[in-house]
């Protein structure tokens, strides 16, 4: 009777597995939206990496165990060269070619379904300049696991001053906004 209540237990217990993921790119997207004294822009990353050590439980995220994600400076792109290279040198490319982000903590955690929303806490650094930010995330573990939001923050937090053009007549502003939806598998 012992054994058949044991193996009864672990038959309905919900599953808890952990995953380590890394970042499918066919299905990922970032973007970097801003602001000019001419118009507003958005630029696209093309490339991304990292990897992800999380616990899924039935089909929801449970706990996220480690998450980093990457960004190659050089694979963002708005399809203006001169605005690319302007991008590249404001975020100081050659010497910190990689925009980061690594997180830390997670709380507010609430699960509906095969979708987990969160306020996440990580480090993003940008430009050799490392700040923690805050983040609301939904994570939805329907396939793999896919991470979507979005972060508004001013370049100058990050000792980035924003790009100019035209010889200083045409002015970034200094928000961005950055949107993601980062699938790891």
């Amino acid at each position: 009777m012992r054994n058949l209540m044991i193996i009864m237990m672990l038959f309905f217990a919900p599953l808890v597995h952990a995953q380590q993921l890394t970042v499918n790119e066919s299905n990922t997207k970032l973007s970097i939206d801003g602001t000019s004294t001419v118009h507003d822009w958005t630029i696209e990353a093309e490339e991304f990496d990292g990897k992800a050590d999380v616990e899924i439980k039935g089909d929801a995220l449970q706990s996220i165990k480690s998450l980093s994600f990457n960004v190659p400076v050089k694979s963002l792109k708005s399809g203006k060269s001169a605005m690319d290279d302007n991008t590249y040198e404001a975020l100081k490319a050659k010497s910190h070619p990689v925009i980061k982000y690594e997180f830390r903590s997670m709380d507010n955690v609430k699960v509906d379904g095969n979708k987990t929303t969160m306020s996440t806490k990580g480090l993003l650094t940008i430009g050799g300049v490392s700040k923690i930010v805050n983040m609301n995330v939904t994570a939805d573990a329907s396939n793999g696991i896919a991470f979507s939001g979005d972060i508004t923050f001013k370049m100058s937090v990050f000792e980035i001053d924003p790009p100019t053009a035209v010889f200083g007549t045409i002015k970034t502003g200094d928000q961005v906004t950055i949107k993601f939806n980062a699938q790891y598998k």
